[in-house]
Order: C-alpha cells, then sequence, then structure tokens
C-alpha cells in the first residue's frame, strides 16, 4: 500500500514560494513590458508627426505626455535638450499655421478634390453643401468635425490631418453605392414594424427617429449620416413607390426630432415618415 505523501511537507512549501516569487516577477515583467510597449508607441508616434510636419500634433502629445518627458529631466536623459528643441519649434510653427490656416485650408482642399464651400469664414468651415462642419478652436489648437447628425472627430488642428479626416467622412457617407430600390424597401419594412408594435393603422406618420432608432438596433454598422443621405437621394430621384404605396415625408418644427435632408430635399426638418396608397398602383 502506498503512504498517503511521498515528500516532505517542507518542500512542498518551498516549491509553493518558488512559484509565487515566479508569478510575480512574470507580472512584474509583463506590467514592465506593457509600460515599455506604450513609451515606444509613444515615440513611434512623435516620429510620424515629424515626418508629416504636424506641428499642432507634436504639442498636443507632449502635452499628454508630461508624466514621461518629467521622468527623462529626471534622469538627465541627453534626448531632454532635442525634445526642448522640438517643442519650440513646433511652437513657432503652429502659430504660422493659425495666422495663415483659411489660405492653407482652401489650398488643401483644392488639391485634394474635397467640396469646401465657397462662403466658409474661419473658424467655421464648411464642405460639401454644409453638410460637413468643420470649427477650428485657435486657442486650443483642435479642430472639430461634424456633419447634420452627429459630431464626428476632434484632431489637432494640422491642415494635413484634418484633410485625411475630412477625406475619409466624405468618402464613408457619400462615397458608397447606393441601392435606391432596396433602401426604400428597407424603410417600408421597418415603418410596417413601427406600425404593428404601436398598433398603429396603415398609413399613420411614425416619427422619423423611430425608423432610424429600429434601423440602428436591427442592421450591423448602421448610421444615420449615411441614412440620412439615402433618403436624401431617395425623394431627389426616385423610386417613391413600393408594392403600390407611395412613400411621404412630412416635416415637423422641432429640430431635434427632425432630420434636414441634403441637397434639393433639404428644405425644412423632416420629422415623419409614411406610405399611403399610389393612385396608379
Amino acid at each position: 500500500m502506498l503512504p498517503d505523501t511521498i515528500f516532505p511537507e517542507n518542500l512542498s512549501g518551498v516549491v509553493k514560494e518558488l512559484a509565487a516569487a515566479a508569478a510575480h516577477r512574470a507580472t512584474a515583467l509583463k506590467l514592465e513590458a506593457e509600460a515599455a510597449e506604450q513609451v515606444m508607441r509613444t515615440w513611434k508616434a512623435l516620429d510620424d508627426f515629424l515626418v508629416q510636419d504636424w506641428p499642432f500634433h507634436v504639442l498636443s502629445l507632449l502635452s499628454r505626455e508630461k508624466a514621461l518627458l518629467s521622468q527623462l529631466r529626471a534622469e538627465q536623459h541627453p534626448a531632454v535638450q532635442a525634445l526642448d528643441e522640438l517643442a519650440r519649434i513646433a511652437l513657432e510653427q503652429a502659430e504660422v499655421i493659425r495666422r495663415r490656416f483659411p489660405a492653407y485650408i482652401e489650398e488643401a482642399s483644392r488639391s485634394n478634390h474635397l467640396p469646401l464651400d465657397q462662403d466658409s469664414r474661419h473658424p467655421q468651415y464648411r464642405f460639401e453643401q454644409g453638410f460637413f462642419h468643420l470649427d477650428v478652436d485657435d486657442y486650443r489648437g483642435v479642430a472639430r468635425l461634424s456633419d447634420y447628425e452627429t459630431q464626428i472627430d476632434e484632431v489637432p488642428a494640422d491642415v494635413g490631418a484634418i484633410v485625411e479626416l475630412v477625406r475619409r467622412e466624405h468618402k464613408r457617407v457619400f462615397g458608397r453605392e447606393s441601392d435606391p430600390e432596396r433602401f426604400l424597401g428597407r424603410v417600408r419594412q421597418e415603418y410596417l414594424s413601427v406600425l404593428k408594435k404601436e398598433k398603429w393603422p396603415e398609413g399613420f406618420a411614425v416619427p422619423i427617429r423611430h425608423i432610424t432608432r429600429r434601423m440602428g438596433k436591427n442592421i450591423k454598422g448602421f448610421r444615420t449620416d449615411e441614412f440620412l443621405i439615402d433618403l436624401s437621394r431617395l425623394v431627389d430621384q426616385g423610386p417613391h413607390v413600393i408594392d403600390g404605396y407611395r412613400l411621404d415625408l412630412q416635416h415637423t418644427k422641432d429640430t431635434s426630432q427632425g432630420m434636414l435632408l441634403h441637397g434639393p430635399s433639404g428644405r425644412g426638418y423632416i420629422g415623419f415618415i409614411t406610405f399611403r396608397r399610389a393612385e396608379n398602383g
């Protein structure tokens, strides 16, 4: 018969201590590695900003990393002098951009084929017939991009970064392939679903935000600004009739609950969607 224990308890205790010490060391090394990786990402980002000549991004990063810079100063790191020089140059160049921003953004928009509205005035710029709003905060050195539906993003006010942001968002909203018939069918489907849920009769004017909320829950990646453009195109170009029912949009004075369509159809805020029996089926 085998004994209850083979190895002495004290040896097991020693091994447990070794395992615990190793686990503690592994955790410390993991945290140290994560911290080193974060520092690496910081310097990599800074290098990217230097290559792109983005002084506002440089200043923003240096401001966020005050603790890291303080640590380098405490260690009397040889890079401190270079970083101070970098900050000085970035401040000077940021001031140049502030003074000449209107000319810079106009030139960059033209060369990158961005639809900058001609009535734009600093610090507010508009793109694509007012659909995109760019607001520049000279004091903070940032630019905020929004559209009819939402604030999209805020970036340090380097013209190149702003161009990248506007171009990306313009492509997202306006560069998608459109399928008007399919879109109309989806709107009709969601409209009928709301009628059923609320026990409203056919032809009832459903608040447009009821439709977009349902789509937001049921469609992966749904964005209301993309819906708005699809609806605007549908109103302007058709089709308007599906399964013998004609799409009908009704206005509202409540701008918080309505949607301002884009382009020729953008006359007042649309508050309600309904479908009425088409005269010709």
